[in-house]
């Protein structure tokens, strides 16, 4: 008596074959159950944008007649654009007709990244430092401990102090790093002025190849919330916008900015830290820090 013809997916895994600015490659795994001889047998893949749940693509691949009684694996390998989200259906079909369908999600592709950007840095630890107050400006020393577990050779780091309730980019700065070694704790410093009496949160960005791979923030709460009436648990701040006015011209087309080390504050003196690679940046009195390289 003829052995009765069974298939079936019992289990999809994906993994990640390539990866370039705006595309990844996925190939499926699947999992098949089968009987030893399947005849006539294809499993569909069809894929939809998971928004719209429009019909991007479909491929049909041929389940082979003869086989192991036994699990065996199908793979199929898909490109996928990285800025939208998917959903895979899976459709075992046998003499055209439907045996088993099986859908898994598809997403967060945008967060892949090509091989050379990738960027392997932890932030460990933030200090801040008041260093001083002139004309009601408040001078930070804000200093990032960040470990790295290769070599790098071309990285920059935005430091940014962004205003809390509201927002608005308080003070920036610029950090070229020429080199990186691997296995070593880098302190990135940067000495900025900040109207006081705000709370921030101050911002490191890592960039690599012109790409912003991986940015931290940490809360600096220069106006703390004070002790409140019962039943009340927040104080509205009072936003005095001219604080924050750096003298940009109005209306006036600039080239984009080429990010540079900012020099050292007059009269700072920088102590070095034995065990340490030390970078500092200074940015004071709010001044404009974006400059251009001199070739």
């Amino acid at each position: 008596m003829p052995e009765t013809e069974f298939v079936e997916i019992r289990d999809i895994e994906m993994k990640v074959d390539s990866v370039n600015e705006s595309h990844a490659e996925i190939t499926f795994i699947a999992s098949i159950y089968r009987s030893e001889i399947v005849k006539n047998a294809t499993l569909i893949v069809s894929v939809y944008d998971k928004r719209t749940n429009l019909l991007l693509d479909k491929l049909a691949v041929e389940i082979a007649e003869k086989g192991k009684k036994e699990l065996s694996e199908l793979n199929v390998t898909l490109s996928f654009e990285k800025d939208r989200d998917y959903r895979i259906a899976f459709e075992v079909r046998k003499n055209n007709m439907p045996v088993q369908k099986k859908e898994m999600g598809l997403r967060g592709l945008e967060t892949l990244i090509p091989p050379e950007k990738e960027l392997k840095l932890i932030l460990r630890d933030v200090d801040f430092e008041i260093a001083g107050v002139e004309n009601n400006k408040a001078v930070v020393k804000a200093r990032f401990y960040i470990e790295t577990m290769r070599d790098y050779e071309d990285i920059t780091f935005h430091v940014k102090a962004v205003q809390y309730e509201s927002g608005v980019l308080a003070n920036e700065s610029w950090i070229e790093l020429q080199k990186v070694e691997k296995g070593k704790t880098l302190l990135v410093e940067s000495v900025f002025s900040v109207p006081k009496d705000y709370n921030y949160l101050v911002k490191i960005e890592a960039w690599r190849n012109g790409a912003m791979l991986k940015t931290w923030s940490r809360a600096l709460n220069l106006a703390p919330t004070k002790a409140l009436p019962e039943n009340v648990t927040e104080e509205k701040v009072r936003f005095e916008v001219e604080e924050f006015v750096k003298g940009y011209p109005r209306s006036v087309a600039t080239p984009a900015p080429m990010p540079t080390r900012t020099p050292p504050m007059q009269g700072y003196v920088e102590k070095p830290t034995p065990g340490f690679e030390i970078l500092a940046a200074i940015a004071a009195g709010g001044a404009v820090l974006w400059m251009r390289k001199r070739k």
